[in-house]
């Protein structure tokens, strides 16, 4: 009997933390680079799974696709770091992630595969192959990650240099159990796997010796072919086998690894032309302790394939290769992944938050500290008009801890010009500015530090009681404390002498400190100067320190006006109270600030 030698082909398995990790990798590492990644791989011999039926029917065992598995360590291939699962065979992955749907859809998915195989030949003639066998068998990832939506488009391969005309099978493929002699001879097989690390390379050569019942195989990697397998013809007898991990269930068909195999073995042995193929699939008996021999017999899965390989000088095309994943209906057609029903609302809406920060840094703006920016934790004094777009803004850059500090209330003509604020706000009296804001900041972003402190800051020009003194310190301690413990400090407040005490103690403590004021088709937007001691330091405008010890700094708001600050509140007409400026002009000063 002989027929074609067929193949049963790799399905991909890909843990949803893998394309995180490629979110990831092309948000902050390839960003526009469609050069191809190493990723990691593995797969281990395949198992049927136990079916039970009703009691009028037996228990059957069902064989499961062969598995080639990705996982979140996928990505540390990069770093070195090669372990895999316990009788699992690692292996190289390659992955082409392009910025375009159009350009995943265009990509030239023939060349990729004559590239991958010709790569395969390669590492065969130059001895490599027989070094490293898992050179032998790759796998390709086609992707394009969809950052906004969460959508995954993706294509693998699994190349494989196929023979034309086919290897042939010559025999039918024999359970191993009844290949061998005796069911103690399953045993010492595993005995020797577990002791040598052939099994975990996923190829080996080995020969099987029947009468010797003490110490019936020896196994060696490819490297000891001649030792081990020499001639079928050998003075000292036994069975000569070529094996692998065979990541197949089927019963007669033997795993998509094999084709390279015969691939290696037609160029690098080609004398051998009619061998035994040990289809090992018991990886799982390696991990999984001792096992009598009665037992070892009924779940021994592995079989046996007696093949006619193919010689070059028949092939009519050396590298004809063939390998892409075909779909659930065997069509030959990428797949998609939607991660954004699974993913944490929370954790999705930082990751779109982060995104276009993400892309400026691919061309517009590459040396921008992101990281610097969401650990900066901005003081808002006052969280009206200003306040509300200016923490809008913060947000959108990425800050996380924002604070407001205000004394007033949300009134009905708030909600329409301030857009932390909506009519509900405005019921019953209003509710604390401050207050409001910060769960506005949070409803927009839950992972946002955001809190609001309602405080009326002690100014210049208005008189305070004997009763309020006490009250007062209070209020300066307690706005000490919070300058002292931001970063950076807004005043955006309506009057003038409001921003005095906050550019005093931002001065104190060597705080940025940033001033936005309206007129009506007007605004200013400037940071006050900072102390340095500095040689290098030399503000714009300002002359250099006679003594590189001395101090030097920019002037602030007060320092560019010639008016002092006092009371510009009182005796003011209601236009002159409020500050009247044209709608839109807020934002744009916002956003400059």
């Amino acid at each position: 009997m002989s027929e074609t030698l067929r193949f049963e082909a790799f399905s991909s398995m890909v843990e949803p933390e893998f394309w995180s990790g490629l979110a990831h990798h092309k948000l902050h590492s390839a960003r526009l680079d469609t050069a191809r990644t190493l990723v990691r791989g593995e797969f281990s011999g395949g198992r049927r799974h136990a079916v039970r039926g009703n009691s009028a029917e037996p228990t059957q065992r069902l064989a499961v696709p062969a598995r080639l598995r990705v996982n979140q360590g996928a990505w540390e291939a990069a770093q070195g770091n090669t372990q895999q699962q316990a009788g699992a065979v690692g292996v190289n992955g390659y992955l082409h992630n392009t910025n375009t749907i159009e350009e995943f859809k265009k990509r030239d998915k023939g060349e990729l595969l004559r590239d991958a195989g010709a790569e395969i030949l390669e590492a065969i003639r130059s001895g490599r192959a027989t070094q490293t066998p898992e050179l032998l068998w790759p796998f390709l990832l086609l992707s394009f990650a969809d950052l906004k939506k969460y959508h995954f488009y993706h294509w693998f391969a699994f190349p494989a240099v196929t023979a034309d005309p086919p290897d042939m099978a010559t025999e039918a493929p024999a359970p191993l159990s009844s290949f061998v002699s005796r069911s103690s001879d399953l045993e010492h097989l595993l005995t020797t796997f577990a002791g040598s690390s052939v099994c975990a390379q996923g190829a080996f050569v080995a020969r099987y010796y029947p009468s010797n019942v003490d110490n019936p195989w020896r196994v060696g990697p490819l490297s000891e072919w001649s030792e081990i397998y020499g001639s079928d013809k050998a003075e000292d007898g036994g069975i000569a086998l070529l094996g692998f991990v065979d990541p197949s269930s089927h019963s007669t068909r033997p795993g998509w690894p094999l084709r390279n195999m015969l691939t290696w073995l037609r160029h690098c042995h080609p004398e051998a032309t009619n061998v035994n193929i040990l289809c090992f699939r018991d990886t799982a008996l390696l991990a999984g302790g001792t096992v009598d021999s009665a037992t070892l017999v009924q779940q021994c899965e592995s079989i046996v394939v007696r093949v006619n390989v193919t010689p070059v000088a028949s092939l009519t095309s050396e590298c004809q290769v063939s390998g892409w994943e075909r779909n659930e209906k065997q069509k030959l057609v990428p797949r998609i992944v939607n991660l954004s029903s699974t993913m944490d609302p929370v954790r999705l809406a930082e990751s779109a938050l982060d995104l276009n920060l993400q892309l400026m840094r691919w061309r517009l703006a590459p040396s921008i500290d992101l990281a610097k920016i969401a650990g900066t934790r901005a003081l808002l004094v006052g969280a009206g008009t200003l306040g509300a777009y200016t923490a809008r803004v913060l947000l959108a850059w990425g800050m996380r801890k924002i604070t407001f500090v205000d004394n007033g209330r949300v009134s009905f003509s708030n909600p329409a010009r301030q857009p932390l604020y909506d009519f509900e706000d405005s019921l019953d009296g209003g509710k604390p500015k401050a207050e409001a804001a910060a769960s506005s900041m949070r409803k927009i972003f839950p992972n946002v530090d955001s809190q609001g402190i309602q405080m009326t800051i002690p100014m210049p020009g208005h008189s305070i009681s004997a009763s309020e003194m006490d009250s007062t310190r209070a209020t300066v301690a307690r706005l000490d404390e919070l300058v002292a413990s931001h970063d950076v400090i807004f005043l955006l407040t309506d009057s003038r002498e409001s921003r005095w005490l906050p550019t005093l103690l931002g001065t104190l403590h060597r705080k940025i400190v940033i001033c936005v004021a309206l007129g009506f088709d007007s605004y200013v937007a400037m940071r006050h100067g900072m102390y340095a001691h500095d040689d290098d330091f030399e503000p714009m405008g300002a002359p250099k320190a006679a003594d590189s010890n001395e101090a030097v700094r920019l002037g602030c708001y007060f320092c560019n006006d010639v008016v002092a600050p006092t009371d510009s509140l009182s005796d003011r007409t209601l236009d002159q109270q409020c500050t009247v400026t044209r709608p839109g002009l807020a934002p744009i000063a916002s956003g400059t600030a």
